[in-house]
């Protein structure tokens, strides 16, 4: 009787020595991976741009004159200016004996000028990302040393059995 219970505790320690890991180490030693990311965007859009161009023009000041022979018109003579004026620039022009003269100001200002055909420009963005990762079939690699405790495992279980067996039918 107690050879029996030395064969269990025998095959016991050789089923512990050839039992595979658990699942968590298993996982921890090769981690799963993710086998396809696909990820696809598209958008379409008109764009309008801006189609107001200012322009931006310093302002300047102009003096000249001319010399025009005439006659002296005398003391009672007072010359009047003439002046016109624009949004952009001003002119004055006037006669001092013996010369006319002439006075530009141009004004400080910003020039807003609007396209007549706006600017339109339409574009087509696609973007197709695709990323695929085709994890090959894991090879099943058992270590010589698992093979050999399994085999030794079926041996020493066929022996037992068939010793069993023997002594069951009384030839031993």
């Amino acid at each position: 009787m107690k050879t029996i219970y030395l064969y269990f505790a025998f095959l016991g320690v050789l089923v512990g020595l050839s039992s595979c890991v658990t699942y968590k180490r298993c996982q921890n030693k090769y981690p799963s991976k993710n086998d396809t990311i696909r990820i696809v965007t598209m958008r379409d859009s008109i764009v309008m741009k801006d189609t107001t161009i200012y322009i931006k023009l310093p302002g300047e000041t102009v003096i000249d004159s001319i010399v025009i022979p005439c006659p002296d018109p005398g003391p009672a003579y007072i010359p009047k200016k003439v002046c016109a004026e624009t949004s952009l620039a001003k002119a004055c022009a006037w006669w001092s004996y013996p010369v006319i003269k002439l006075e530009l100001i141009q004004k400080d200002t910003t020039l807003q000028i609007r396209l007549d055909n706006a600017i339109k420009e339409a574009y087509h963005w696609k973007s197709l990302y695709e990323k695929v990762h085709i994890t090959p079939p894991p090879e099943k690699f058992i270590p010589g040393f698992y093979k050999f405790c399994a085999f030794a495992l079926i041996g020493i279980v066929l022996a037992f059995a068939g010793y069993i067996t023997l002594k069951i039918l009384k030839y031993i």
